[in-house]
């Protein structure tokens, strides 16, 4: 959402009716997303693990397992969660690919420029890399896509919802003021996308169990969702801090 005052959003007919589409759109991209990924987001990942090994080299992209050796360079390690890990692999023939890597393995922090490995190929892209003993995913390793969803949905749907839903509100009560509750209810529509984008930071290990960030967000939007109901039914003094809080 635009960082913008709620309350601003509101007086003004335009941003209402712009933030009214914004909500629309995340609550109507989530469910979109849900009905995509959720039946069949696992079928990748499924008939990766359940491929047996090829009889001989492909001539072309195969549903079964081949493996390749490659050379590494132009390899990446920065520290952090979040930091870059990534490396350019090439075959003899010149076939070269620049991926980034699964960051809880071992492999990348390892190797050297130069250095042999062996990638699992399947369907034409290395799923795998190897060396020393060690196995590490790639970027195209077929991820279950279901969990993925459904945490997006999770935080965008709610958000999507409510936004829209005061936004509707707004416009049906259209020169009227906006009161203390809609503009409350709108910041916390603004609050919750931004909120799961810093939720790994705080989820840690958590953040690769469902359960685990459900917890997470469900305690975060129960205290977001508790500041806004404190800020709609509070009446501060005439000379407090948060007088002007959301004007």
């Amino acid at each position: 959402m635009i960082p913008v005052s709620p309350r601003r959003i509101l007086r003004s007919t335009v941003g209402s009716a712009i933030a009214l589409l914004c909500g629309l759109g995340m609550a109507g991209g989530a469910a979109y997303a849900v009905a995509v990924n959720v039946p069949d987001g696992h079928l990748d990942n499924r008939a990766y693990l359940a491929a047996e090994p090829c009889s001989s080299p492909p001539e072309r992209a195969a549903d079964c397992l081949w493996e390749q050796e490659f050379t590494a360079s132009d390899i990446v390690v920065e520290r952090g969660r979040s930091g870059e890990r990534a490396l350019t692999i090439t075959a003899e023939d010149g076939t070269r690919f620049r991926t980034d890597v699964d960051g809880t393995g071992p492999v990348l922090r390892r190797l050297d420029e130069g250095q042999k490995v062996t990638a699992t190929m399947w369907r034409g892209l290395p799923r795998e890399i190897a060396a020393e003993g060690s196995t590490q995913r790639t970027a195209y390793w077929p991820v279950d896509q279901r969990q993925t969803t459904v945490v997006l949905a999770l935080i965008l749907a709610p958000a999507g919802v409510l936004v829209a839903a005061v936004s509707a509100l707004r416009l049906a009560r259209w020169r009227r003021e906006p009161t203390k509750a809609m503009a409350a209810a709108m910041g916390l529509g603004q609050a919750l996308p931004l909120a799961g984008l810093l939720m790994p930071m705080f989820a840690g290990d958590l953040i690769d169990s469902l359960w685990g960030v459900a917890v997470v967000w469900s305690v975060a939007a129960g205290l977001m969702a508790l500041t806004a109901w404190v800020y709609a039914t509070y009446t501060p003094s005439k000379n407090s801090f948060w007088s002007g809080f959301g004007d």
